[in-house]
């Protein structure tokens, strides 16, 4: 029994809108993925920053203080 070109046709095209469908997901994830990943990175860079700068101007507020003192 042999198949006929038809169902031969259909079969690849299936495999291929498929193949095709799974790659669209893929990007679509990878995107949203680094999209998200670069949003969290970017509020972790802005708490250190502000962590840092929030030592710094206690450092020098102490500093200052101390050195009124003399």
């Amino acid at each position: 029994m042999t198949a006929s070109p038809d169902v031969s046709n259909s079969t690849t095209r299936s495999v291929v809108t498929s193949i095709v469908g799974w790659l669209i997901v893929a990007i679509v994830a990878f995107w949203l993925l680094d999209a998200v990943v670069g949003t969290v990175r970017f509020f972790v860079r802005v708490v250190i920053w502000i962590a840092i700068i929030g030592g710094l101007l206690y450092a020098y507020a102490r500093l200052k203080a101390g050195a009124d003192d003399d």
